[in-house]
């Protein structure tokens, strides 16, 4: 009976050493945290344009108001300007026609109401019946587009071309183009060019 003791004893104590082998490990007290270094302040990119956001680019300053200003401000005088029978003046002949034109001003000085009067002789001479009016307003955008020196006043013909421009214009244009030394006129000459050929 003793050994049975004995053995039950040895087997308990055997049981508990077990236990206490394998039993977790105290946890060591977590060391304190250290602050976080400070990162050093970011640098915000500055553009340099003062254009490259939506906001500046067309907020109004004195004396240079918006397109949308300058044409609610001078409501009745664009409609006079550009009222049929003031159209109709400038295509009575190719020099009527080419007077107007010689008010297109390098470096985007063309008086408004002039700018506006070209765009409208473009649009009215597309209207039906007026075919006689187109050849002449054409031809003489053709004559101006060919005696320009200045590349942003060729370009305003060209686009004026590109819009109301005749099919028989076009080897003409691509010819005068190809003598120009800008590669921007040349290229959009040859927009213009292939859309007149259509």
């Amino acid at each position: 009976m003793k050994s049975n003791i004995y053995r039950l004893m040895s087997f308990g104590l055997a049981a508990c050493l077990a236990l206490a082998a394998t039993a977790a490990a105290p946890a060591k007290p977590a060391a304190a945290a250290k602050p976080a270094a400070a990162k050093p302040a970011e640098k915000k990119y500055v553009d340099p344009n003062a254009y490259a956001s939506y906001g500046p680019g067309t907020a109004t300053k004195a004396g240079d108001p918006s397109a949308a200003e300058w044409q609610a401000a001078n409501k009745d005088a664009l409609a006079k300007a550009t009222s049929d029978a003031e159209l109709i003046c400038f295509v009575r002949d190719v020099a009527s026609a080419r007077a107007l034109l010689a008010e297109v001003k390098p470096n985007y000085a063309t008086d408004p109401l002039k700018a506006s009067q070209v765009a409208a002789v473009s649009q009215f001479v597309m209207r039906p019946g007026w075919e006689h009016a187109r050849g002449i307003w054409t031809e003489a955008l053709f004559k101006s587009f060919q005696a320009a020196t200045d590349d942003g006043v060729r370009m305003a013909y060209l686009e004026q071309l590109r819009w109301c421009g005749c099919k028989k214009h076009a080897g003409a244009i691509q010819v005068v183009a190809s003598a120009c030394t800008s590669k921007a006129v040349r290229d959009f000459a040859n927009v213009v060019v292939r859309e007149l050929s259509r």
